[in-house]
């Protein structure tokens, strides 16, 4: 059965928690990123204009372009890891934990580095097949390894096997072939003897951030034009600070070198765009912004089968209807060749977006916003409505405008009516998204989004949270301790839990429900505490995640789930409705 309207004589509750797994830069007076949290970054109005940004007619391209290709190589491909964090014994401070690998063996894998099957040319090719319209590629990641010719370190590409300049081939084929070209570098390193971030005023890190300017500079000006410097060190509630880096001068270096360089928010400075991390973002038209996401659940190259062609067009459609880039994470294996299935599924979304492009490229999002049934984007009189649950349509009418006409992109034309106040549209099922294309008798580009009224829900991201897992599911209760017991029959991924407060005229109901808290379990003995409430509120939307490769995740594994209280008078509350979201494998962070 479904959770649904469930009333307990023992129990109620419900929840609203912030999600912690993207990065947003917030100025003062902007609104506020949906849902905030310890990951949205913090500026007033007199830091925003004290920093520094590219002008605004550089960002045109990027904000067109919609899909990116972001290649991660290094060497944890040795293992097939998840990157650096699925490699390196030390972590230095203030990242935590240890990766799996003693630093003698890793920092030996240079030897065996010879990607003999390596070809520049080839990959941009891809890119290119694959509808892709960027590439950002990893230039050194945590581990410290320079994949590029650098005069700064030992530790380098050219110190291999293989003992070419891994950067300057694949930038070389960039330019030749008209794609923009972006560079990720990681301000942390777990190689480099200096590298003391928890001391930035310390000697040993002022040798460490001298180094960094002069490895930022070789970047920025040995291989011609670079259109994006991807940064890596998320502010996260004040764990990374832009004193660490000298964020500022930093970043006034970077655009000193290269005038029209785009560069993300993660040195702690607001940036150009922001980068949420493993899901996709909320409507936002006021600041650019691309959410980077793995096409299996490997940021680089771990064996893993790719996401379908149905979920990765989804959240590129998605994501443009909110106004933002798709960033699509993948990497080759250690011979330097890329996976024959993970080629395919890329060149498959290629194939659609030669029909489907028109309406993703070159377009902003709205004019209506992304809702439960798709979302839409336009450019000059035309909109394209991206519909993921067909049917009948029902849309508020744009003010001073008038549908001239509305047809799917083959041509077939649709029947809609419109009045003063609602656009009613009928539209027939397709996989994996409907596309009608509607001409008005002029440009919808200046109208502000607008909702058609629905309540907004995070679980209305199906790519990052999954469906509802829980029709099947047996719960338990007991009265004598307060709590109720959710068994979904298996184990699998669970990305959050909604939950419909029943508490409402009995006082001390609702009491019991400011002290309600969520624990899970794959066994259904040993239980986790993933969250608690802080307050009494009608309904809450509880993402439940993981700290995976440096970052929340959505998705812990788990088979039961426990709701309960931990009132001083233990008692019966009422939850109304519970609903668990989730997927069958879990999914992974950068």
């Amino acid at each position: 059965m479904r959770i649904k309207k469930l009333l307990l004589t023992a129990f109620a509750g419900s929840f609203l928690l912030t999600t912690t797994h993207a990065q947003w830069s917030h100025r003062e007076g902007d609104p506020e990123p949906h849902p905030p949290g310890k990951l949205v970054e913090p500026f007033t109005q007199a830091e925003w204009d004290a920093s520094n940004f590219a002008p605004p007619e550089a960002l045109e391209w990027f904000r067109d372009a919609k899909y990116g290709m972001f290649i991660h190589f290094g060497l944890s491909t040795h293992d097939n890891a998840n990157l650096s964090w699925g490699t390196c014994r030390t972590r230095k401070a203030p990242d935590r934990g240890a990766g799996p690998v003693p630093d003698e063996v890793w920092q030996a894998y240079p030897k065996d580095f010879k990607i003999e099957k390596f070809n520049a040319k080839e990959w941009v090719e891809i890119a290119k097949a694959g509808g892709f319209k960027y590439i950002v590629v990893i230039a050194k990641h945590h581990d410290g390894f320079h994949l590029w010719d650098t005069a700064q370190s030992n530790f380098k590409v050219t110190n291999t096997p293989f003992g070419r300049d891994y950067l300057k081939e694949l930038s070389d084929a960039c330019k030749e072939a008209g794609m923009p070209f972006g560079i990720y570098y990681s301000q942390r390193d777990w190689y480099h003897p200096d590298y003391m971030p928890t001391d930035p005023t310390g000697e040993r890190h002022k040798k460490y951030i001298d180094y960094q300017f002069k490895a930022v500079r070789e970047l920025l000006t040995k291989y011609g034009k670079v259109d994006i410097l991807w940064w890596d060190a998320v502010w996260w509630g004040g764990m990374f600070t832009a004193d660490m880096w000298d964020g500022e001068k930093l970043t006034r270096m970077a655009r000193e070198l290269q005038p029209d360089i785009l560069l993300n928010n993660r040195a702690s400075v607001p940036g150009d765009f922001d980068t949420p991390e493993q899901r996709l973002g909320f409507f936002q038209d006021w600041r650019p912004w691309e959410s980077c996401i793995c096409l299996t659940s490997s940021w680089s190259y771990g064996g893993g089968e790719p996401k379908s062609s149905d979920q990765l067009i989804q959240m590129l459609v998605a994501n443009a209807c909110c106004d933002g880039n798709l960033l699509l994470s993948w990497g080759p294996q250690w011979n330097g060749e890329f996976a024959p299935k993970e080629k395919a599924r890329l060149l498959e979304i290629g194939e659609w977006l030669k029909e489907n492009g028109r309406a993703i490229y070159g377009t902003r999002g709205g004019p209506w916003k992304w809702s439960s049934w798709g979302g839409s984007t336009r450019r000059d009189r035309t909109a394209w409505l991206h519909v993921v649950k067909a049917g009948k349509i029902e849309l508020p009418a744009l003010p001073g405008r008038t549908v001239l006409s509305a047809q799917l992109l083959n041509g077939e034309k649709l029947d809609f009516q419109q009045d003063g106040k609602t656009l009613t549209v009928t539209v027939p099922q397709a996989s994996p998204v409907s596309i009608v294309e509607l001409t008005f008798d002029q440009s919808v580009d200046d109208i502000p989004a607008i909702s058609d009224g629905a309540a907004h829900s995070i679980f209305n991201d199906a790519s990052t949270y999954g469906k509802i897992v829980s029709r099947s599911a047996n719960v338990t209760t007991s009265s004598t301790s307060p709590h109720f017991e959710i068994d979904l029959g298996r184990e699998l991924s669970v990305t959050g839990v909604r939950v419909l407060n029943g508490a409402k005229d009995d006082q001390l109901a609702m009491d019991r429900t400011a002290t309600l808290r969520l624990s899970i379990s794959s066994d259904g003995k040993t239980w986790t505490e993933v969250w608690k409430s802080e307050k009494i509120l009608p309904q809450w939307e509880i993402p439940v995640n993981d700290f995976v490769a440096g970052a929340e995740v959505p998705g812990r594994k788990a088979r039961h789930l426990r709701l309960e209280t931990k009132s001083e008078k233990p008692g019966p509350f009422h939850l109304k409705e519970v609903e668990v979201y989730g997927f069958q494998d879990q999914k992974t962070a950068h």
